[in-house]
This record gives C-alpha cells, sequence and structure tokens, in this order.
C-alpha cells in the first residue's frame, strides 16, 4: 500500500516566520506534521497549506 505524502507549509500569523515540513496522512484521515508550535511561542495561529507530492 503507497502512502499518501504531502508538503506542508506553516506560516505563523504572529511573526511571519514560515516552516516548510513532509508529512503522511494518518489513520483518521488528516495529514499529520507533528509541529506543535513557532519560535514566537504562538501555538494557535497559523496558515496551513499542503499539497501531495
Amino acid at each position: 500500500m503507497k502512502q499518501d505524502r504531502y508538503k506542508v507549509t506553516i506560516t505563523c500569523e504572529k511573526c511571519g516566520e514560515r516552516f516548510t515540513l513532509r508529512a503522511k496522512k494518518g489513520k483518521s484521515g488528516s495529514v499529520q506534521t507533528g509541529f506543535k508550535r513557532c519560535l514566537c511561542d504562538n501555538e494557535q495561529d497559523f496558515h496551513i497549506t499542503y499539497h501531495e507530492v
């Protein structure tokens, strides 16, 4: 079974820091990266985009 792989871009809405991560689709159907918080300690305000690679 081939697992779906995604390129995820997370942009912090507070400081503007941008993170580019790889992710797989989990069993629940959502894309999981393991990302918790930004360098500025922001844990909630993010703009997240992803596309399949």
